[in-house]
């Protein structure tokens, strides 16, 4: 009978937890590489926003009557570019590891701060923070709120000091950091547990999933067992028929190859007296057709 995927295998539990950490490793990592992948396209694709955001809003900027190419335009080309090429050659070529999502969570939140920027700190462009905290959440690794966070605060306090119109869009907004990093906060406790119940889900399907493959093996191994044993007694069966055909036709040649008796009435066919037929002995009344055989060799 096979086991319960909920129940313990016996003797083989070190082997099913081995197991199950391998599935979920194989299934993690899987997670992870899917999601670099996602965001190196993301990143590039918030590159060029960028961009045309800075074309759409301010392209250039003026000096009485001569024009010149709006700041905002090289900081989207160069700026942007330096943010995202690091993460988007790291998602591609080394999709899965550590470092590459932590590279990732930085570089998606300086996109943030940059496109705040641009908008001139319209409160709009903030929930593009909130929003790629919701995108981190996809890689179910709670580590990678660390540096997204940290970054947030920082930009925030440091250009709400020094520059406050480009995060703020206000003259004066010293302490308004805190407000918007305590909102960033806020969030991350909520995306941080959901990260952790996904990854016990995780924990719990590779530990049935292993379960139920070492059923299924000692399932197949108990099969292949009585299938042998089966074929085991269907050759024996063939081979006692075999030999009891044998016997038999050996048998039947050797009786086949035995003289056959000449029967003791072969010369007393029309002898209908129980004399010829044994009844007594046949000195008692001679054979009528042995009499006559005698008579006629006297005559």
């Amino acid at each position: 009978m096979s086991a319960s995927p909920d129940a313990p295998l016996g003797g083989d539990s070190s082997q099913v937890i081995a197991r199950a950490a391998e599935v979920f490793e194989a299934h993690r990592r899987r997670i992870f590489e899917r999601t670099d992948r996602m965001f190196a396209l993301l990143m590039l694709v918030q590159w060029v926003a960028a961009i045309v955001a800075a074309l759409v809003i301010s392209p250039r900027a003026w000096a009485g009557y001569e024009s010149y190419t709006h700041p905002h335009v090289w900081a989207a080309v160069f700026l942007g570019g330096a943010i995202t090429l690091l993460p988007v050659m790291l998602g591609f070529v080394r999709s899965g590891y550590c470092s590459t999502r932590l590279t990732i969570a930085s570089g998606q939140v300086l996109m943030s701060g940059l496109l705040i920027h641009l908008t001139g700190g319209r409160i709009e462009t903030h929930f593009h923070v909130f929003g790629s905290l919701a995108f981190l959440a996809f890689y179910r690794d709670p580590l990678v709120f660390v540096p997204a966070t940290a970054i947030v605060a920082v930009d925030h306090l440091l250009r709400g000091l020094y520059w406050p119109e480009s995060v703020f869009g206000v003259t004066s907004g010293s302490w308004r950091w805190l407000e918007h990093a305590a909102w960033v906060l806020f969030e991350d406790a909520f995306l941080v547990r959901s990260c952790l119940l996904s990854v016990r889900e995780m924990h719990d399907i590779a530990s049935k999933q292993a379960q139920l493959e070492f059923a299924n093996d000692r399932t197949e191994a108990t099969v292949r067992e009585r299938t042998a044993e089966l074929r085991e007694s269907e050759e024996l069966f063939r081979s006692l028929s075999a030999a009891r055909r044998t016997t038999t036709s050996n048998g039947a040649r050797s009786r086949a190859s035995r003289p056959r008796r000449r029967s003791a009435t072969a010369g007393c066919v029309a002898c209908t007296s129980r004399i010829c037929h044994g009844s007594s002995p046949p000195t008692t009344l001679p054979c009528a057709t042995s009499a006559r055989s005698t008579s006629s060799s006297a005559s």
